[in-house]
């Protein structure tokens, strides 16, 4: 070939370059090989980010989440995950304005066998834009010339610090590992900040293919270690660690620290679903003109799952771990031991020996017809989140009937089953997991076996709130969430026995009565309708005669006093009071309403006890103190309400009343020491009540300190299901302890600031003398009586 024709190629060879470049130009700016991203694309490209649930002492809860994602800047990341990745993905990264033509020279020569050219941000533009690589060629080519522009793009509006930040703020490590704050948590339970440099080369090994080198599937777990040495061998080829190091390093393990990612499991994970409730409730509110009154700028409503907002709650992470574990000491340790065996003598095991086959039935009907087996096949939960009828949908797939669930973060599609096929299913053993406290256990029996057995389990509710700010610290709404998710703190509502005595009392002090006056202990009568007899409550010792005092007869849960406050007041005074103290459930006027016989729920006994310790004034118990976006904009506040539901006098008084059933009725084993128990042996001021409801079905107690009230519920999903005797059933027994436990605890932590000292008197409180002196009025005989566990009425 002759110089002239050598040159003339070559001018050909660069006009048809142009005429390719300015024609491909132009077929992207036509939307040829699909569109392309805009500026303001660019500039807030769209990603899924998790909402964080966050403690008051700054610990995370939990997320919400439809891709488990948190973006953290570039400074939170280790520098030796920059280092890794720049080593194996992308050598030339800070050389480059996007596209690297060395690479893509050499991908091309060789046909990729020494590496692909695809650059960082290349891979960015990937995930951000172009999703999946296309099965068609002719489309794969267009997708792969689209990243190349956006690449290019992106350079141009981004810092390299930036693009990696992003890519690595984008990337799905699998296992709900979206993200590298979610990674480092979920495979090391490290952040970001604090990765090693084996744990760094792991996470940027499996760039590469998630899915093919996933750490946790054991037959993957050679493969990651594979590819983590590769990624060891690249940095070695860029000089950022030593042949000495690389010969070492390859040798070690993977070091998982591995911490699976689900709303089930964690830390206050019944308090976690509540808020998940309030929230949507929250984001759905409406203005009188039928506006959103929270909403993002383009007045679309805010997504949990997908606008990474930052939820600030008022719960204490040391007081809610303090909690729980005391709810695990008392019941899997202590109680549910008793338990089991006082239902074994049982002939209805685990019923009450009293019903009937037909009762019996009923109950087990019921209960059919709540289990996720049954509202899964009916479509009126999602087999895989547990979310309502609302996101089932039925629909079919190849003829076959099926529900599918809409959720964003969900999905699920399941087979429907006929209504004979599904009343099958629970009576033929299967294989199945069930709870124990032992943990998790595998078994073979029938659903139906399965719903006897899990009636046999007590329940618990506690709840403990600041009664000045109405904060909310600890909430455990039950004893395994994953498999008993109904929420026994505000969602589940029972009979309070005597735990509803302090408000009659209370209603007597506020009205001028001393803890120190005397009453006759004798039976008080109220007329009934017509047909019925009188009502006139018993002690449940069944001693009467002489007199005691009201701090006495509280002490002691003496109905017959209870009684004749109520008589004198009327029910509907009575319920009127409740109400200023923020009971909100339904309170029938009557007079058994003395004696707790109305539903009402843990959340609201702590947040009316609050009110003693809080000077009368009662203050709603709340547990989100505010909401910010992802940019951190304050979108919501949340300032509890007041109200002045007696004085501060009346509050104080009440106060000594209840620190008499710590000091010589039903409480007091908190103060005297017991064997094997470490909740006893209390010596700071503590006001409180217990209450044990009729059957021994319900055990209760309220505890009252200076600066945290904090209430618990005990007892059996069914209320058929009970102890046998009031020595095991009554509240002192059932819930106190799990309070006690607690407060112990949290007392000795020195990182929670809560006063030990008493109650303070109210400036110009005319008399201080609550020693009331009982021998006089003959009641020392009734003291005698009390037994080791105190003495407790039921109705």
């Amino acid at each position: 070939m002759t110089a002239k024709k050598y040159i003339s190629f070559i001018w050909m060879g660069a006009l048809t370059l142009l005429i390719f470049a300015i024609l491909f130009m132009v077929s992207v700016r036509y939307g040829l090989f699909g569109e392309l991203p805009d500026y303001k694309e660019l500039e807030n490209p769209k990603t899924n980010l998790a909402t964080q649930v966050l403690s008051n002492d700054g610990v995370l809860l939990g997320t919400y989440f439809k891709e488990n994602r948190t973006n953290i800047d570039y400074e939170d990341i280790s520098p030796l995950v920059v280092e890794a990745l720049i080593a194996t993905e992308d050598e030339r990264f800070y050389n480059h304005p996007g596209i690297d033509l060395r690479g893509l020279v050499r991908a091309v020569a060789y046909m990729g066998s020494k590496g692909g050219a695809s650059t960082i941000t290349q891979q960015l533009a990937k995930l951000l834009f172009t999703k999946r690589r296309s099965k068609n060629v002719v489309s794969a080519i267009a997708q792969k010339l689209k990243e190349w522009i956006i690449a290019v793009q992106l350079e141009k509006h981004y810092t390299k610090q930036e693009i990696i930040s992003m890519y690595l703020n984008k990337f799905d490590w699998v296992n709900q590992a979206v993200g590298i704050k979610s990674a480092a948590n979920i495979y090391f339970s490290k952040d970001p900040a604090d990765l090693n440099l084996t744990e760094s080369a792991m996470l940027v090994g499996m760039l590469k293919n998630p899915a093919l080198f996933n750490p946790i599937k054991e037959k993957r777990a050679d493969t990651t270690l594979h590819r983590r040495n590769v990624v060891f061998a690249q940095m070695l080829k860029n000089e950022k660690i030593t042949k000495a190091q690389f010969d070492s390093l390859k040798r070690t393990d993977l070091g998982l620290n591995y911490k699976s990612v689900d709303h089930k499991e964690g830390s206050a994970t019944y308090f976690r679903e509540v808020l998940r409730g309030e929230l949507k409730n929250i984001f759905k509110a409406k203005n009188d003109n039928g506006e959103l009154i929270y909403a993002k700028a383009n007045g679309e409503p805010y997504n949990i799952y997908k606008d990474g907002i930052k939820i600030y709650t008022t719960i204490d992470s040391r007081m809610q771990k303090y909690a729980e574990n005391a709810v695990e000491k008392h019941l899997r340790y202590e109680l549910q031991p008793d338990f089991e065996k006082d239902l074994k003598k049982k002939k209805n095991y685990p019923f009450d020996w009293r019903l009937s086959k037909k009762q019996i039935k009923n109950i087990l009907d019921a209960a059919i017809h709540k289990t996720t087996r049954w509202r899964t096949g009916v479509g009126k939960e999602c087999i895989n989140c547990g979310r309502g009828y609302k996101y089932v949908k039925e629909t079919k797939i190849e003829g076959k009937a099926m529900f599918k669930c809409s959720a964003d973060d969900c999905q699920e599609i399941w087979e429907k089953p006929t209504e004979t096929e599904l009343l099958k299913t629970f009576e033929k053993p299967v294989k199945m997991t069930v709870f124990s406290w032992e943990g998790d256990k595998d078994t073979v029996m029938s659903p139906l076996d399965s719903i006897k057995y899990y009636k046999s389990f007590l329940q618990t509710g506690f709840m403990a709130m600041d009664p000045h700010s109405g904060h909310i610290k600890a909430w455990v709404g039950g004893i395994n969430y994953k498999r008993f998710s109904y929420d026994h703190v505000k969602q589940g509502k029972r009979q309070v026995g005597s735990t509803f005595k302090p408000f009659v009392y209370s209603l007597a002090m506020q009205n001028g009565y001393h803890p120190c006056d005397k009453f006759s202990n004798v039976k008080t009568c109220f007329d009934m309708p017509v047909g019925q007899p009188d009502w006139c409550p018993p002690n449940a010792d069944n001693k009467y005669g002489n007199e005691v005092s009201l701090k006495y007869a509280l002490a002691n849960s003496m109905n017959t006093i209870t009684a004749k406050l109520m008589k004198q007041f009327s029910p509907q005074v009575v319920v009127n009071y409740a109400k200023k103290m923020g009971i909100s459930s339904h309170l029938e006027p009557v007079p058994s309403l003395c004696l707790g016989v109305a539903d009402i729920s843990v959340f609201e006994m702590v947040g009316a006890n609050s009110t003693f310790a809080n000077k009368g004034l009662w203050t709603e118990p709340i547990f989100i103190e505010k909401i910010t976006d992802k940019n951190g904009n304050t979108i919501y506040e949340k300032f509890p309400e007041k109200v002045q539901a007696m004085s501060e006098e009346t509050a104080y008084t009440t106060l000594q009343l209840m620190k008499g059933v710590t000091q010589m009725g039903s409480g007091i084993r908190l103060r005297i020491d017991l064997p094997k128990r470490e909740y006893d042996g209390f010596k700071y001021p503590v006001a409180g009540k217990t209450g044990t409801t009729n059957n021994h079905s319900d055990g209760w107690f309220m505890g009252i300190t200076r600066d945290l009230v904090a209430g618990c519920w005990v007892g059996a999903d069914d209320r058929s299901v009970h102890f046998a005797s009031i020595r095991y059933g009554q509240g002192a027994n059932m819930a106190l302890p799990i309070w006690g436990y607690f407060m112990k605890s949290v007392y000795a932590d020195p990182s929670i600031k809560i006063s030990k000292k008493d109650f303070e008197r109210p400036s110009g409180y005319k008399s201080d003398s609550f020693d009331c002196d009982e021998h006089d009025s003959g009641s020392q005989e009734t003291i005698n009586d009390v037994d080791e566990f105190g003495n407790e009425d039921e109705f």
